[in-house]
């Protein structure tokens, strides 16, 4: 897969994951890496219903499980540097949307 499809796959994602928080994003690409994707996904599932954790990241969590299972088959079949790259991305395009809004308001 080359760096451009690397970035168009990971604005893809992006683009669905509404209502994330950067920091979740973090943590649960953290755990992808050292569990695997399949393992992590099914952490963002128990994540999103767990009584524990508040509002705003289980809707991040939510997002992650619902979005990810998407794209899951094109994920899986990545080497582990190349979906590190994929989610890093996706990071980076969260940050700049987040970004984008906020200057956006300050515009107003």
């Amino acid at each position: 897969m080359t760096t451009d499809e690397k970035v168009e796959l990971a604005q893809k994602i992006e683009g669905l994951l509404v209502g994330i928080v950067h920091s979740e994003w973090s943590k649960w690409c953290a755990y992808a890496q050292r569990c695997g994707l399949g393992k992590a996904l099914q952490f963002a599932q128990v994540m999103q219903n767990s009584p524990s954790v508040r509002p705003r990241p289980k809707k991040s969590y939510r997002a992650i499980a619902q979005v990810l299972e998407k794209f899951r088959q094109q994920l899986e079949h990545l080497p582990p540097n190349e979906l590190a790259e994929v989610l890093g991305y996706t990071g980076r395009w969260i940050v700049a949307r987040r970004r984008l809004a906020d200057e956006e308001g300050h515009r107003r």
